[in-house]
């Protein structure tokens, strides 16, 4: 018998997900004068970079996208931008119906939780927005350990925070950038959660348990205690 003394959680598409028609991009493009169809492919080569903290946060990506296509933007200008439009980003967002539920659940259940998300400093601001931080004992943003997943690091660095073991905690994701298999990897019990993404069918030789939604989170996690060796 296994016992699981915490639970880590990838953010989007797990807990959190996408609505159509999100604003930020077009609104920020027109009030600093730039050309979006230049732009915002120059602001997307920065995803990794910016995650993993090199740059340091949605402002100086902004920048740096405008200067790769010939355009300045002074951070004064970029900041202010940023800062009228934020709400509509995070507008675009919403937190899954069978989160919250599931998170109190566990946490009654005696469970400690970590977020871990590769995420820049605006997706932190998001999840602050939507409510979910009093829900996690601890939370891990890529750009503030400056690593990605699925390096082992982070997983090492949610579960030195827990103050448990990586056999003794269970990782739940969409299973985006193989961090299924990183969390597998540091020796997690790893459940997918199956969102029909174009990384799904790959993610599934990564998962001990496939889902399709976050109310079969508890009965996984009993059915990988009672069949994992103690």
């Amino acid at each position: 018998m296994h016992t699981f003394q915490g639970v880590c959680f990838d953010l989007f598409s797990t807990l959190v997900h996408r609505k159509p028609g999100n604003p930020f991009f077009r609104e920020v493009a027109q009030d600093l004068g730039l050309d979006l169809e230049a732009w915002k492919p120059a602001y997307d080569k920065l995803h990794d970079e910016t995650m993993a903290g090199t740059v340091p946060g949605i402002v100086e990506r902004i920048s740096l996208a405008a200067k790769a296509t010939g355009a300045t933007c002074s951070p004064d200008a970029v900041r202010t931008a940023v800062t009228r439009h934020f709400p509509g980003m995070a507008a675009s967002f919403e937190v899954d119906a069978e989160a919250v539920p599931l998170l109190s659940h566990l946490r009654e259940q005696g469970l400690a939780l970590a977020l871990v998300s590769n995420a820049s400093d605006h997706a932190e601001w998001i999840f602050d927005r939507l409510g979910l931080r009093e829900y996690f004992d601890v939370t891990v943003f890529s750009h503030r350990v400056r690593i990605l997943k699925p390096q082992p690091g982070i997983y090492l660095h949610a579960t030195d925070q827990l103050g448990v073991s990586a056999r003794a905690c269970a990782f739940v994701g969409d299973g985006q950038h193989h961090e299924l298999a990183g969390a597998r990897g540091v020796g997690m019990a790893t459940v997918l959660l199956d969102r029909g993404l174009s990384h799904t069918e790959s993610a599934r030789a990564e998962a001990d348990v496939v889902l399709d939604g976050l109310a079969g989170v508890p009965g996984a996690l009993e059915h990988l205690a009672t069949a994992a060796p103690a």
